[in-house]
């Protein structure tokens, strides 16, 4: 007589269980900083062809205006649109820059203002705001109606990066057009910031350092600001947004990742005394 062996399913056992369950939380660790790094280097990568975007919309409104340097069209009170277009948030804006390209995707969304004071700056991963600036400014349109968008009147705008403001006519640094522009590769005009512009800074100098930033995050220029303390306008830009450094956009249209401690060894103005900050004189983060 034949006889017939009784397959039955065997499962896991708990310590296999708990083996597998090692192995994947191992690879989790392993493959999580380095999917990290990968997401942050693509985030950086967006930011520089945001600030290239950005570029390419002020040479339209230099093609359209003879080279012209823009003002600085900051408030007009009984005016908003002059101030909404005339900015260089709205320059851009109206030469088809989408309100996207002004956000760094390592800072896409404004912090809490009304919760921590600040009035609209950002942070080394926030994004500034104008929702609590005066109306009939570059960033805020009216008080009737709020919307976070750089496009059309009636709201306020959000973004991440700061302009040059020794670029407007009203700096009277560079006269009054591009072409007066020298050693335009190492002139910044868009680049990471807590805030909108910046034009206050300690000029370069070997033997007069400029203030040390308590951290890399932004909360100096808040504090700078609240105290209304000038030529500290760096504590805008010294922040770790991409590792220790930030993403500028040049003059001559090209764009690259900065260190901070290199950011004094550009051209902010013409008479600019360049020098490189020595290492480790910033703080770690």
């Amino acid at each position: 007589m034949q006889t017939y062996r009784r397959l039955t399913k065997r499962g896991f056992t708990l310590v296999e269980l708990l083996v597998v369950i090692g192995i994947i939380a191992l690879l989790i660790g392993i493959l999580m900083p380095a999917l990290s790094k990968a997401r942050r280097q693509a985030n950086t990568t967006a930011c520089l062809a945001n600030l290239r975007s950005m570029n390419q919309a002020l040479s339209i409104y230099f093609a359209q205006n003879q080279g012209h340097l823009p003002y600085y069209n900051w408030y007009y009170k009984t005016e908003p649109d002059k101030a909404w277009h005339g900015y260089w948030i709205g320059i851009l804006g109206d030469n088809k820059c989408m309100p996207d390209k002004v956000i760094c995707p390592e800072a896409k969304d404004p912090l809490d203002f009304k919760l921590n004071g600040s009035s609209g700056l950002g942070a080394v991963n926030a994004a500034w705001s104008g929702e609590l600036q005066t109306a009939a400014t570059g960033v805020k349109y009216d008080t009737k109606s709020f919307m976070n968008t750089t496009m059309g009147p009636g709201g306020y705008r959000i973004g991440s990066y700061g302009f040059n403001r020794n670029l407007t006519v009203d700096a009277d640094k560079y006269g009054t057009n591009i072409a007066k522009v020298r050693n335009s590769s190492d002139v910044p005009v868009f680049y990471d910031s807590v805030w909108v512009d910046n034009i206050d800074m300690y000029n370069g100098s070997t033997t007069d350092q400029p203030p040390l930033p308590t951290s890399l995050t932004g909360s100096d220029a808040a504090t700078a600001q609240a105290a209304r303390d000038k030529h500290k306008d760096q504590f805008r830009i010294w922040i770790a947004r991409h590792g220790r450094a930030i993403n500028m956009a040049f003059a001559d249209g090209s764009a690259r990742t900065v260190g901070l401690e290199d950011t004094y060894n550009l051209y902010w103005t013409p008479d600019w005394n360049r020098y490189v900050l020595p290492k480790g004189w910033l703080p770690p983060k």
